[in-house]
């Protein structure tokens, strides 16, 4: 296993640094970074094992196991604004990466004037931490199967030991009351603080937050793609994929917000014709009403499968028989058209879960643009 030190966050984080400022024509002092006395580098273990093969001269590939530790991880921990610094580094505990990388290259077909290939790479990966310091474990929580958690949030997400470091953690929508009144699970206990159930409450602040099952990572992720060329023509095609993982849309969230009176003037989603109304009790869509705007909030209810197909790019062309161009004084010419980002497919129309891991989709940060070119 090879090992390697990572310390790219920056320097003098041992110590608390400051910036002199001037204060009314005096020398001042105003807090630069908090700094953390026993911070130590981030360490990461490799190791990877694979095979590489060649079958009847037709198929090739490799397939590679590959584990990837990492200890004392560094993080960013957010503080109250009011202690005069945004954040501060600290080493947090120990987590892993491990998965399959496979790449297979077919060819299909091959005569003399004909040459069909196929190829497809797929990789997994699982992510776990397996570790977490006894004093980042500030909070414990509950998740939605009633599991007990310790750890601390991370913005959307929770961190803890056993999960993976994109666990969602949020709210738990519990669909819509027989008023059409979104409803969301409270935990319950008993008179010794044993946790005995959830029940629903239509009171978002009276919800609790829960880990939940779900996390942005997906099952298998890669692309395929195929190549044909015949009789001077050639034709390519390559497509990219992720199968699993859960995004939470923040874009939909937003469109299926009430109206009030500082939500005027905004898109609205055509899902919300569907919303309850008393001819419409089948609904899960919470009623159409003014100034209820926690309906829109951060929720287990907009989570949505984050499983994809992109059409990446496709190429077509044709190439003039030398017996044509050699009389032009050329050794080749190919004539050709291209496009890029041609078709994109997933759970919901503008929805986008290739953006990142680690955040929210948003329709404000945009997809790769669609480029169609020609040329000779």
């Amino acid at each position: 296993m090879v090992t390697q030190g990572n310390d790219n966050i920056g320097s003098y984080l041992y110590t608390d640094r400051y910036d002199v400022k001037n204060s009314a024509g005096n020398i001042g002092l105003e807090y630069s970074s908090k700094g953390t006395r026993d911070i130590t580098w981030e360490t990461n273990g490799n190791f990877n094992a694979g095979v590489e093969f060649q079958l009847f001269k037709r198929l090739t590939g490799s397939i590679e196991y590959y584990y990837r530790k990492t200890t004392d991880m560094l993080f960013s921990f957010s503080v109250a604004p009011t202690l005069g610094y945004p954040n501060y580094y600290d080493n947090v505990g120990d987590m892993y990466n491990t998965g399959i990388e496979a790449d297979f290259n077919v060819n299909i077909l091959k005569t003399k004037n004909l040459s069909w290939d196929f190829n497809l790479n797929i990789s997994t990966i699982k992510n776990r931490i397996t570790k977490l310091h006894e004093d980042k474990k500030t909070s414990t929580v509950y998740g939605t199967d009633g599991k007990e958690w310790k750890g601390y949030t991370s913005g959307s997400f929770f961190i803890t030991e056993g999960a993976s470091i994109y666990t969602w953690y949020m709210k738990d929508y519990a669909g819509v009351n027989e008023n059409g009144q979104a409803m969301w699970y409270m935990n319950t206990f008993d008179e010794d603080g044993n946790l005995t159930g959830r029940e629903t409450t239509t009171t978002w602040s009276d919800a609790d937050y829960y880990v939940t099952e779900e996390t942005s990572v997906p099952k298998f992720f890669g692309g395929f793609g195929t190549t044909l060329q015949a009789y001077g023509f050639d034709f390519s095609a390559n497509f990219t994929y992720q199968i699993g993982g859960k995004q939470h849309d923040n874009t939909y969230a937003a469109f299926m917000t009430n109206p009030s009176d500082s939500h005027g003037g905004w898109n609205f989603h055509k899902d919300i014709l569907d919303a309850w109304t008393p001819e419409n009790t089948s609904s899960d869509i919470p009623r159409w009403q003014y100034a209820d705007l926690n309906v829109g909030n951060t929720q287990t209810r907009f989570l949505t499968d984050a499983s994809y197909l992109n059409l990446q790019n496709v190429n077509i062309g044709y190439t003039l028989p030398k017996s044509i161009v050699s009389k032009l004084q050329l050794s080749a010419l190919r004539i050709y058209a291209a496009a890029e980002n041609v078709c994109y497919i997933s759970k919901r129309k503008g929805f986008d879960p290739r953006q990142s891991f680690s955040s929210a989709t948003n329709a404000t940060r945009y997809s790769p643009m669609r480029t169609i070119s020609g040329g000779i």
